[in-house]
């Protein structure tokens, strides 16, 4: 798998899991919904290509795994 492809799967991760908190922080279970079925999507895709996303996102907002 390209490095590209790996640090654009991370980037998505990292920016579905920022924006599932954001919608917890308002409280918003439809955005939260709809984040956490995204999240998983890419997550899959990630299993797929041998790239492991599930490590979570650190206080800076990276993605650990």
């Amino acid at each position: 798998m390209s490095e590209g492809r790996e640090s654009a799967l991370r980037r998505l991760a990292a920016e579905l899991q920022q924006a599932r908190v954001e919608a917890e922080g308002h409280g918003d279970a439809w955005f939260v919904a709809v984040h956490t079925v995204d999240l998983e999507e890419v997550e899959r895709m990630g299993r797929e290509l041998g790239v492991d996303l599930t490590g979570g996102v650190d206080q800076a907002g990276a993605l650990r795994g």
